[in-house]
């Protein structure tokens, strides 16, 4: 049985807890954070945390009282312990606005949901390389919650129905004028020599925390611009970065074969930077 923490108590998973009239179920009025655990430590913590302040900001909503960095972190150590004592796990932190009222909330304050499921691997890890196509139909659009992980992801639910039924491990995703956006699950880099190149937030993607961190530590070698499509088909590589999977690279993209040098390279610097191993 797993367990979940519900506002700071932890039940059972299949408990029924939201009742209908929650605002996340009824309107998408929340957002989320994927965050992966080695050890029991979250890399990049720091930058979630920022990204929760920010997109609680961005939606007029409030954390929850005595809800910080060092209570969360306690709580998430409490559940992988309920949870067969997890060292290595994938962790869901989704936060919902509390109270009644139809599209305008009576109340600002958000509840939460942590969960988590474990994973077998011990590190950032490059994976054997991804099948990946375009579906120019499912593309995202900009606004002012575009770069948030709100709990309105539709979109990313068809496109991931029809990369299923192409056979695709991914897809990417276009904005309005064609341009590239992000994955159904994870933010863009292509390589083009020494150069990393990604969609900027103009694009619609998601403001992602490996991708800033990212940026961080490139400096000078990493570049924030518009990408097109052909751009993709010209690169040396592409790659695609989260906060769980770190940097998977792209196998195959409209019948193009791509390497993964670089892909590599970032896997191991990620790995000692963040967590200390080779």
């Amino acid at each position: 049985m797993r367990y979940i923490n519900y506002n700071g108590n932890i039940y059972p998973e299949h408990e029924q807890l939201l009742p209908v009239t929650n605002r996340g179920f009824r309107y998408g009025d929340g957002f989320f954070e994927s965050m992966v655990m080695f050890g029991k430590i979250v890399p990049l913590l720091n930058y979630h945390w920022n990204r929760i302040e920010l997109s609680a900001k961005l939606i007029f909503a409030e954390l929850p009282k005595r809800f910080h960095l060092e209570s969360f972190t306690n709580m998430v150590l409490d559940l992988a312990s309920v949870n067969d004592s997890l060292t290595n796990a994938r962790i869901r932190l989704q936060f919902y606005r509390k109270g009644d009222g139809m599209y305008l909330p009576e109340d600002n304050e958000l509840g939460f949901v942590i969960s988590m499921l474990p994973l077998q691997n011990t590190k950032f890890e490059t994976g054997n390389g991804l099948l990946v196509g375009m579906n120019e139909e499912c593309y995202k659009a900009t606004s002012m919650t575009s770069d948030l992980k709100t709990t309105s992801a539709l979109m990313n639910v068809l496109a991931a129905r029809y990369a299923q039924a192409q056979g695709w491990d991914e897809c990417i995703l276009v904005n309005s004028i064609e341009n590239i956006s992000e994955a159904i699950t994870a933010n863009i880099f292509l390589v083009k020599g020494h150069k990393l190149i990604t969609p900027d937030l103009n694009s619609g993607c998601v403001d992602g925390v490996m991708r800033n961190y990212l940026l961080d530590l490139l400096g000078m070698q990493a570049e924030e611009r518009e990408v097109s499509v052909k751009e993709l088909l010209e690169a040396d590589e592409i790659l695609l970065t989260n906060a769980v999977q770190g940097v998977q690279w792209v196998r195959e993209f409209e019948n193009k074969i791509y390497g993964n040098r670089k892909a590599t390279e970032l896997t191991t610097l990620l790995n000692s930077e963040l967590l200390g191993v080779g």
